[in-house]
């Protein structure tokens, strides 16, 4: 719906497990040091590049940035004089807990004023151990390694001085006279246009834009886009932004206008008590004689709708057909976890639901940050200075409130996004993070003694771990991955997690909270608690790069700088949750991964195969798993934990992805002889030398190892028009390829009859070379719809009937394909066919009715948002098309 596109300034590209280290250094200007701000700051330090050290204007000195502190500790630490039983014992060889216990005198004591205390990755002074960290490291001794270089930084004063850079590093993006600007624009497009939508949207842009010093230009755009929404029918969001411009100081001369706006809201949802709370309010203010008979017709209205209620019949439990029992079980082994299941499955059966205990939004478009949906009017925090934190209501906001309170000022500075610079793995840490200021309090307030670090260790290595009362128990129990030795990959991430340590300490209020959750006053010092802090994030990063990262795809709008920028999204839609016509392609066109989460008690225990026995639905923080084939009892349940399964990419490319993760694959799909067979039947050529004509599939590429050269463009640019890239191994000839660049040449022009004839011409040429389910008809129907479509809704040029029956006979001949290569059941082919939805709602092009229910059940594999949007536009565009004998009884025709 309106004002759903990402219009985050980071893109999080996820590369599972291939965490690179930078190790290249930018420096910047230093800020003045302080521990607390509520200003928000647009920007994130530049860590990489080429770029001569900046300094600081008032102390000549370089600025420290995020790779100096991680490179230069790497650089003076060998990882041979690491070696650790566990991640305890790995932190405190890198920031030793001095023999006598911290004060929290010395831990208050102004930041920065002084870097002559020991700095945390330095030694004791004295050799001696702390008696409370020997028993906690399995018993082991932790004495100096001998040979160990002294770190040239002092650590955690340069931590907290790249805090403050982070914070005072320019980039404001908020102005209050470009939300002003933004807010009259949307009082002219609702007033003038009479467009709502595009109001909303303007209206939406002006909230982010209104800085957090002056309230004032938030209130009034919030008040503004309530009645946008409130004529859109989005009568819940519009009470939401009510309370919100009042929260932020909506002048009093115009708080009759909110409260009849509320009234009217609160009446329309039903909720008649909330209406005359609000009519109330309003009989106690002077009112002029219109809101006077305004408030007195609402109240008319509310005392009419009260007659009319009734109560509505409700089936109950007794007369529902359920099925209470769970369909798996969780088996363990060495330490080892797999599902099983407990009764014979169906397939498409329902296996398991869950809620992830943790989530975070990957970036690539807009997710509440609480309950993971991505079409929603967005409710940002106005002291965040991006674009990631958002909410889909009031409601979500404040049950969220307690995270975001720890993570408000790391979003403030940029904190996460400049993790994302150094590590391949941008939001790896932050769900880390997430992991452990969500369930340690949780865990903390089960204590019944006075912890002490080595006890509370313990404890969570031990008993802890199979509490079933504790939702944190279940993420203790994931398997994490395990290295032989401590890599620099390694060490890094435990300087990150140090990091993020020292953020909690000073930046926030969490070891407080943690205290407080205590039944008792613990005998823990500030740097105990950060110790053991980073040893648990350490943990949790080991989990995420074993099995329990998961990847939630879903559906993204070609947003910046794509096809529509967020102020253009209006065009999308004909109503809230309904599309214009021919529109369906450009909200359904992309699929990304739209979130990170955790389910620590189903998708993280399964097993890995290549081929999966699960079809994972994501639907919010909810993953739903339904069978892909019929499963007997007591049968393994598998998931695929590589980025395709066997028949979407090849086997080295599973295996190393596979490797990078701990997860060695003996599935039946990796041990047969001809395993490649699955992949390769999707990417079969015949040799276009007529005295050959041989049917043959290509060795890889270099810059393409899953054979898709059409992706990449070191093979795609017009100057590799006639290069060698494709050989047959029969008789040696490269492969002219000749419809391709004949195809890629026309596409620029297509708004021309004359180029549109040449595209339709390659597509049947590339027939006769391309074998059956070739993964590339599949790309070029795709990129020819998208053209065309384009042209046609730009009024660049009008399709007619002949046109739209070609397409829609090109797509229709690739989707077999999509249904062969990722199932009927999968995002893919739902993603494919909403092209074809789109012929068809503008033109006479018709399927039969075993194509059309394939495309009705496969809905049910979707986000349930998007779901709800795909029957609007069918119910809107595609059923009216057909003859009503044909299509009447389309729920009753049997696939």
């Amino acid at each position: 719906m309106a004002s759903s596109t990402s219009s985050a300034r980071v893109n999080s590209k996820a590369a599972p497990a291939a965490i690179a280290v930078a190790t290249t250094t930018t420096t910047t200007a230093p800020a003045p040091v302080s521990s607390s701000s509520s200003a928000p700051v647009s920007g994130s330090a530049s860590l990489a590049g080429a770029a001569p050290p900046a300094t600081s204007a008032t102390s000549g000195l370089p600025a420290v940035t995020l790779s100096d502190l991680i490179g230069q500790q790497l650089k003076h630490l060998n990882p041979d004089e690491l070696l650790h039983k566990d991640e305890l014992q790995l932190l405190v060889l890198l920031t030793p807990v001095q023999r006598q216990k911290l004060s929290r005198d010395l831990e208050d004591v102004e930041l920065g004023a002084s870097t002559s205390t020991a700095a945390p990755l330095s030694r004791p002074e004295n050799a001696e151990e702390d008696e409370d960290l020997i028993g906690a490291v399995g018993g082991l001794g932790i004495s100096s390694p001998p040979t160990t270089k002294e770190p040239l930084l002092d650590f955690r004063p340069h931590v907290l001085k790249w805090f403050q850079h982070l914070r005072h590093q320019s980039g404001h993006f908020k102005s209050e006279e470009e939300s002003r600007r933004l807010r009259e624009a949307g009082n002219d497009s609702y007033r003038k246009e009479r467009h709502p939508l595009k109001a909303s949207d303007l209206f939406t842009e002006a909230i982010f834009l209104a800085p957090a010093r002056n309230t004032l230009a938030a209130a009034l755009a919030h008040a503004n886009r309530s009645l946008a929404l409130f004529d859109c029918g989005l009568y819940a969001e519009s009470y939401d932004d009510c309370l919100c411009a009042l929260d932020l100081g909506y002048p009093e001369e115009y708080l009759p206008l909110i409260k009849l706006r509320q009234a009217a809201c609160a009446l329309k949802l039903r909720n008649f008590a909330l209406c005359e709370e609000h009519l109330h309010e309003l009989l106690h203010i002077e009112l002029n004689q219109v809101f006077e008979t305004r408030t007195h017709e609402l109240w008319h209205q509310c005392e009419v709708l009260k007659v009319e209620r009734f109560e509505m019949a409700v089936q109950t439990g007794d007369d529902l057909d359920t099925n209470d029992s769970k369909a798996f079980e969780i088996a363990w082994l060495d330490n080892s976890s797999s599902l099983h299941t407990t009764r014979a499955l169906a397939k498409n059966a329902l296996i398991f639901e869950s809620e992830a205990v943790a989530m975070v939004p990957s970036g690539n478009c807009r997710v509440c940050d609480h309950c993971g949906i991505t079409q929603f009017i967005p409710f940002p925090c106005i002291y965040c200075s991006n674009r990631q934190v958002v909410y889909c209501s009031r409601k979500c906001r404040f049950k969220h409130a307690a995270i975001h309170a720890v993570e408000c000022f790391g979003h403030q500075i940029e904190l996460f996004e400049s993790f994302g610079e150094v590590f391949g793995m941008p939001r790896l840490l932050q769900l880390a993070f997430r992991m452990l200021i969500t369930g340690l309090p949780e865990m903390l307030s089960h204590c019944r003694k006075k912890p002490t670090l080595s006890k509370l260790w313990a404890a969570i290595n031990g008993g802890l771990q199979e509490r079933q009362d504790i939702a944190y128990s279940s993420v203790l129990r994931l398997e994490r991955l395990r290295e032989e030795r401590p890599t620099d990959t390694v060490i890094a991430l435990a300087l990150a997690c140090h990091i993020l340590a020292i953020y909690l300490s000073k930046c926030t209020m969490f070891f407080e909270q943690l205290e407080k959750s205590l039944p008792t006053a613990s005998r823990m010092s500030s740097a105990e608690w950060e110790l053991l802090c980073a040893a648990l994030l350490m943990r949790h990063i080991g989990q995420l790069r074993h099995r329990s990262l998961t990847a939630c795809r879903s559906f993204v709008l070609p947003a910046d700088p794509h096809v529509f920028s967020p102020l253009n999204e209006f065009q999308l839609w004909a109503a809230p949750m309904r599309l214009q016509e021919g529109r369906l392609h450009l909200l359904a066109g992309e699929v990304a991964v739209v979130s990170y989460a955790v389910y620590p008690d189903t998708l993280s225990l399964c097993r890995h195969s290549c081929s999966s026995t699960i079809c994972a639905k994501f639907s919010g923080r909810k993953v739903t798993a339904l069978a892909l084939l019929d499963l007997p009892a007591g049968s393994g349940i598998y998931n695929c934990f590589a980025g395709g399964n066997f028949q979407q990419m090849p086997r080295e490319e599973r295996s190393k992805q596979l490797q990078e993760r701990g997860i060695r694959c003996h599935c039946n799909a990796c041990q047969l002889a001809q395993s490649e067979d699955q992949f390769h039947k999707f990417h079969r050529y015949r040799c276009d030398n007529p005295k050959c004509m041989e049917i043959f599939t290509p060795n890889a590429l270099p810059h393409a190892p899953n054979l898709r050269w059409w992706l990449s463009e070191e093979y795609t640019q017009p100057e590799f028009n006639g290069a060698e890239l494709i050989q047959c191994p029969h008789c040696g000839d490269f492969q002219k390829l000749e419809w391709f660049w004949s195809f890629t040449t026309s596409l620029i022009d297509c708004e021309l009859i004359e180029e549109r004839c040449k595209l339709y011409a390659a597509i049947e040429r590339a027939e006769n070379q391309l074998m059956d389910l070739h993964e590339c008809k599949v790309a070029l129907a795709r990129l020819l719809l998208e053209q065309c479509l384009m042209v046609h809704r730009e009024g660049a040029t009008v399709l007619d009937d002949w046109e739209f029956n070609k397409l829609g006979s090109i797509l229709r001949s690739v989707l077999p394909g999509v249904m062969a290569q990722y199932g009927g059941q999968s995002i893919e082919y739902v993603k494919y066919f909403a092209y074809f939805w789109d012929v068809m709602a503008l033109s006479n092009y018709k399927c039969n009715d075993r194509e059309l229910m394939q495309m009705l059940n496969a809905l049910e594999f979707i986000a349930d948002e998007f779901k709800d949007i795909f029957i609007n536009y069918y119910e809107d565009y595609i059923a009216p098309k057909f003859a009503e004998e044909s299509y009447g009884s389309v729920v009753d025709t049997q696939v």
